[in-house]
């Protein structure tokens, strides 16, 4: 068993790697082939659209064929799809390139999430997921500096090709080592009552969570640069902003820390994980040295590293093998529609700012508060139907 999560953790690695590390090198890659500015946005954010409706179609194909296949077909997905990259010569076939590999990719995340939860015994499924976090937070630690390292020496092609051959490299070793899971039936489909259970108000708790740390995040990558660069911080600096919150993450999560949920359970360890990200965001907004400003990305990578090993055990604990695939689907989708929610109000935000004082960060620091009160409430009445 122990093998079969390292696996889960180091495929989910991978796959986030390809993610992370093309992050800062498709918009320059896009404007090198000649696109402007606007179908550059376009193909920049194509990747989430796509991801976000495979991440709902591929939780329910995974519940009705097991894990493993749609996993190993996301893998062939996102490899067969990096492979074209450098063939591509115009802007429009890159735009359809980029949305089979969201979907692709779409398919991998739902799966390894389940497969951890079907795996995990419930007294330690905090723990499992801490791992699955840390595969998820290093990825970002060194698939950036590593892309573009790759890119300065080589060119684009050796970064897209050297990532395809991971993912095929994981397909073959899953294909090999994992199990199927367990497939599903047509006499024992998921019904209209296995859906409706998504409605769980604790199992919402994770949802809420996912969409408010993907929308501060999404905030961050906005604002910090451009705060950074109105500072005079170099990029470097810039950079090892988020290599604190990355590394603080990892860390902890690594850490005998990283199993907080299962001593004092699944909500009010996110509503601590919560906290913290709210209180680094408001730290964020007061700061301007570049010293404390690491301190606050500390904190917030602290928040990560409590909050996400908790809503990802939640999910296991408040699913069954016949929904889970489906409730890791739309955990996932959370990831992403927080992400587009974030980073789409930027110009919204810019304005407030102007004209009310309210600073992007404390903006995306509100949201957060909201999910906090909203994790408060189903926690209290959780207590109160077990005092009942």
């Amino acid at each position: 068993m122990a093998v079969e999560w390292a696996l889960i953790c180091a495929i989910t690695f991978i796959l986030f790697l390809d993610t992370h590390g093309l992050s800062p090198l498709i918009a320059p890659y896009v404007r090198a082939l000649g696109a402007p500015v606007g179908l550059a946005g376009w193909i920049v954010g194509i990747f989430s659209v796509a991801n976000l409706l495979g991440n709902l179609g591929g939780g329910l194909w995974t519940d009705r064929v097991g894990r493993k296949l749609p996993l190993v077909v996301g893998l062939l997905i996102v490899g067969t799809t990096l492979l074209v990259y450098p063939a591509l010569r115009s802007p429009q076939a890159l735009l359809l390139v980029r949305a089979v590999h969201g979907l692709g990719s779409a398919l991998v995340a739902p799966a390894c999430l389940a497969s951890l939860g079907d795996t995990s015994l419930p007294t330690a499924r905090g723990r499992t997921m801490a791992f699955y976090g840390v595969a998820y937070g290093m990825s970002g630690l060194v698939g950036p500096p590593l892309g573009g390292l790759i890119r300065d020496r080589f060119g684009y092609p050796a970064v897209f090709l050297g990532l395809a051959a991971l993912m095929f490299l994981a397909a073959l070793v899953a294909i090999g080592r994992l199990k199927g899971g367990r497939p599903l039936g047509k006499d024992s489909r998921p019904d209209a009552g296995a859906w409706r259970s998504l409605l769980r108000h604790r199992l919402s708790v994770s949802f809420v969570a996912a969409f408010c740390w993907m929308f501060a995040l999404g905030t961050l990558l906005v604002f910090l640069p451009l705060i950074g660069e109105a500072r005079g911080f170099t990029a470097a600096r810039v950079g090892m902003l988020f290599g604190s919150f990355a590394l603080a993450a990892s860390l902890l999560q690594a850490s005998p820390l990283g199993r907080l949920s299962d001593r004092w359970g699944r909500l009010p360890t996110i509503v601590l994980g919560l906290a913290f990200i709210a209180a680094a965001l408001l730290l964020l907004s007061l700061l301007t040295a570049w010293g404390p400003m690491m301190g606050a990305m500390f904190l917030y990578g602290l928040g990560f590293g409590v909050l996400f090993p908790a809503k990802s055990a939640l999910i296991a604990d408040e699913t069954t093998p016949l929904t889970r695939g489906k409730a890791s689907g739309v955990f996932a989708a959370m990831f992403s529609v927080g992400m587009i929610a974030g980073t789409g109000m930027a110009g919204a935000m810019e304005r407030w700012h102007q004209t009310t004082g309210l600073h992007p960060f404390q903006g995306a620091a509100l949201v957060v508060l909201g999910g906090l009160l909203w994790a408060i409430a189903v926690s209290l009445t959780d207590r109160r139907k077990q005092r009942a």
